[in-house]
């Protein structure tokens, strides 16, 4: 059930952060008025506080530190200039262009743009006390950061619903993508080519974002006591977009093999009797893509499409007019759904087999299949139990070995 758009916009973060900006910042300029020596350059205070607000502590201080080093910088490069030569244009014209320059320092990151601006600021408004307006612009600035850490350590965030729908996306675009290859294999018209194209980007954008976000979430992790009551709930998110990532990898694989011919032939130029099982392969992987907590029945499903893909390629290698380069691509082929496939789920809940035969059984809701409906209750609650902050027992994915057979050297 969606949730109330109140409660939606209450919960967002972006509403967290901005009343804590809105605190510091007011907190800062209350501050800086109580100083009396300082009081005609008191907004410089909210203006700090404005601009290092983050949402974890930890971003809060790094951006503290990177900006005051960028001021410092700025603040150097404008006195330099202005005791040789003054605050004429080619004073102005040498502090831009210098400061651009030095802003180019990596270990500045986003606050490089204050370099320039705080030389201009010291060469023009320094009104012969650069040294004084320097350490007064610096000082403010650090007691407006300094209210800006208080507020993010007071009621630090951790972005585990952002983390979720971003990761929910990649998961989206992975199956999207899985579907318009098979579409593609076996479609006539060039469209499903196209199609799979579109969705090779929307994949690239996707897995950018959901990298960015875990980034934020670790982030957000340093510094941050209520954080370590989240520890389970973080590591299985960075497990799953570890597992996500990889798949998003070996999918774009699959994408270069439709299009390139590293032996002459594509996915799509493979003989009909081996289309169609690709495709179904590349189905059945989708749907185990598309389950967050995959069941043991959709593992063993796409593990029997993949191991009868390898099935219909030792049949036409051993056919009188076996074609090489088809083989190497299938090969190809079947090793990177493999691969993807055991990245997905730990082994816990259904042991991959060991080679393409002997084949596993239809049913596998029976107990044909060792690790059945014992396998699927253990693979789902562990994995609910971890994303709510309980203990998550994973581990390496294996089982991710190429499938036996004449066609593994060429793989």
């Amino acid at each position: 059930m969606p949730r109330p758009p109140v409660r939606t916009l209450v919960r967002h973060p972006r509403l967290g952060l901005a009343v804590r900006a809105a605190a510091a910042a007011t907190a800062a300029w209350l501050l800086a008025l109580q100083l009396p020596d300082v009081r005609e350059y008191a907004f410089y205070a909210p203006f700090g506080a404005a601009v290092t607000t983050y949402s974890a502590v930890a971003q809060s201080v790094s951006a503290t530190v990177r900006t005051l080093a960028a001021i410092a910088l700025g603040a150097l490069l404008g006195i330099g200039v202005d005791a040789a030569l003054g605050t004429g244009v080619a004073a102005i014209a040498v502090v831009v262009g210098v400061g651009t320059l030095l802003a180019g320092l990596p270990r500045l990151g986003d606050a490089r743009s204050y370099v320039p601006v705080a030389g201009m600021f010291v060469l023009l408004l320094g009104a012969g006390d650069e040294v004084g307006y320097a350490l007064t612009y610096g000082g403010l600035f650090l007691l407006g950061a300094a209210c800006a850490v208080l507020a993010s350590a007071i009621r630090p965030g951790l972005p585990l619903e952002r983390t979720d729908a971003a990761l929910a996306t990649l998961r989206e675009a992975c199956v999207q993508q899985l579907t318009a290859l098979a579409t593609a294999l076996v479609a006539t018209e060039d469209d499903a080519a196209d199609d799979a194209t579109d969705e090779r980007a929307r994949l690239t954008e996707a897995l950018g974002r959901a990298r960015l976000t875990v980034d934020e979430l670790h982030a957000a992790t340093r510094g941050n006591r209520a954080a370590r009551r989240q520890r389970s709930a973080v590591a299985y998110r960075s497990e799953e977009f570890r597992a996500l990532q990889r798949v998003a990898g070996l999918v774009d694989d699959l994408q270069s093999l439709s299009e390139d011919a590293p032996w002459g032939t594509t996915v799509r130029g493979l003989p009909d009797a081996l289309r169609r099982p690709t495709a179904d392969a590349l189905r059945a992987l989708a749907t185990t893509t598309a389950e967050p907590d995959p069941t043991a029945r959709s593992r063993r499903a796409a593990d029997r499409a993949v191991a009868g893909l390898a099935d219909e390629l030792r049949r036409h290698e051993a056919s009188a007019d076996a074609d090489d380069a088809v083989g190497l691509v299938v090969a190809a082929v079947v090793t990177t759904l493999r691969r993807s496939l055991a990245a997905l789920t730990p082994e816990s809940v259904a042991p991959l087999s060991t080679g393409p035969l002997p084949r596993l059984e239809a049913n596998d809701s029976d107990s044909g299949v060792e690790g059945g409906s014992d396998g699927d209750s253990e693979g789902e609650d562990g994995s609910d139990s971890a994303r709510d902050g309980g203990e998550h027992v994973g581990g390496e994915h294996g089982g991710g070995g190429a499938p036996s057979g004449p066609h593994d050297a060429r793989a």
